[in-house]
């Protein structure tokens, strides 16, 4: 692996891993104001989902 890939996979997961704190905080904030959110599946099906149960299913 050239270091140019490194460096992209290193930022790759930097982008990741900022989404994915993104995410939990809009999830905590949701499930706070015990609302509701929109997510969709692989098939791109949309489904309305308690914020709190989605927090619960999050690791």
């Amino acid at each position: 692996m050239t270091s140019k890939q490194k460096e992209l996979l290193t930022f790759s997961e930097k982008i990741q891993k900022g989404a994915q704190k993104a995410v939990r905080k809009l999830v905590e904030a949701r499930a706070a104001n015990n609302k509701t959110l929109v997510i969709g599946d692989k098939e791109g099906n949309a489904s309305t989902v308690a914020a709190r149960d989605l927090l619960s299913s999050m690791k």
